[in-house]
């Protein structure tokens, strides 16, 4: 693994009502977004993952977006303090655009790259994800919690279908509405 940290720059901040007010409700709410400077290339890690797809490895393209992994704020101060910063920066800017892939891509992520790279099953990359934590140095029982909530919320994660059969997909549907309108 590299040690290469690449430049990024905020493109905005969180707004108002950020992680208090839900984002199907509030359409307006928006967390923070950072811009890569620089082109950054990565491979997978882990045992598992080298012996599914031994080559893959992935260009992050000068310009791309992301979030910092979707942490809601609820979970950033104490008790959980899981501010997606410092020695979350790599692990959560791999995933971000590892589920970029996943989802499809953007057509500014497909005119950057020219065509989309193979990507691996979203349980490689949320376990891709858990493993870059603990190369990076964050605390083994903080690693693990973000490693497991990934594995359970993020794209195509294992608990989507039971929220969704808890909720009767309303809450789900009517969000999803929301966040992609």
């Amino acid at each position: 693994m590299s040690d290469f940290i690449p430049s990024i720059e905020p493109v905005r901040d969180a707004s108002l009502g950020f992680g208090l007010l839900p984002r199907f409700v509030c359409w307006w709410v928006r967390g923070p977004l950072w811009r890569l400077q620089e082109d950054y290339v990565f491979r997978l890690s882990g045992r598992r993952c080298m012996t599914v797809c031994p080559a893959l490895t992935f260009r992050v393209p000068k310009g791309y977006e992301f979030d910092k992994a979707s942490i809601p704020p609820f979970f950033w101060g104490t008790p959980f303090n899981y501010i997606p910063d410092g020695l979350c920066l790599l692990p959560a800017l791999e995933h971000d655009f590892l589920c970029d892939l996943l989802t499809g891509g953007s057509a500014w992520l497909l005119d950057e790259l020219g065509a989309l790279p193979e990507c691996p099953p979203a349980r490689m990359i949320h376990e891709h994800f858990r493993l870059r934590l603990h190369e990076c140095g964050v605390r083994a029982p903080k690693a693990e919690a973000m490693g497991r909530a990934v594995a359970a919320l993020g794209p195509q994660g294992w608990a989507w279908p039971w929220v969704k059969a808890l909720t009767g997909g309303f809450v789900l549907t009517l969000g999803w509405w929301f966040l992609n309108r």
